[in-house]
């Protein structure tokens, strides 16, 4: 049986009354869920809508709405998995984050910024505008009138000055 494409609302509203139990029915043994069972039909009419409106489809209205449910219940259950995956690696994180984390975040930053300070005026400047600031190489030059190569050389001689003191840090609080 062919699909009457100038469908009116009671018509499609006949097939959701006759088709929407056994579209939900084939979907709860699919997937266990009455969630997703009633999300399917959901969907399935919807897309069923669209379908009898837009296309020229010689099928069943039978086999529409079943060839649609089995796609719409392999999207849910892969949504599902996806969500399911993902609060997981969610639940991971915040199982592995600890109060201490914010303890030794803390007394990085403080190490951090002692060290900052300890480095040569000119030098801190210059670190302090690349990463604080997120000024380039060329914007910092021009500030200070200076070389593009100073503040290249600048900033790496105060990572390495960095490097070390928190290296050096490191060692002390793992030896006491």
């Amino acid at each position: 049986m062919g699909i009457n494409y100038s469908l009116n609302i009671q018509t499609f509203e006949g097939y959701y009354d006759q088709w929407s139990p056994k579209v939900y029915q084939y979907a709860f043994n699919k997937t266990r869920s009455s969630y997703l069972a009633e999300e399917t039909v959901q969907r399935v009419f919807i897309k069923l809508w669209k379908n009898l409106n837009e296309k020229n489809i010689d099928a069943t209205v039978e086999s529409q709405i079943f060839c649609i449910a089995r796609t719409t219940i392999l999207d849910l259950i892969k949504e599902e998995y996806n969500r399911k995956k993902l609060l997981q690696a969610e639940n991971e994180l915040i199982q592995r984050y600890s109060p201490q984390d914010d303890y030794y975040a803390k007394q990085l930053e403080t190490t951090l910024q002692h060290i900052i300070n300890q480095l040569p005026e000119k030098r801190k400047q210059i670190f302090m505008l690349s990463r604080y600031s997120n000024l380039s190489h060329k914007q910092i030059a021009d500030k200070l009138s200076i070389s593009s190569k100073t503040v290249e050389n600048q900033i790496a001689l105060a990572l390495k000055a960095i490097r070390k003191a928190l290296l050096l840090s490191i060692l002390m609080l793992n030896l006491f």
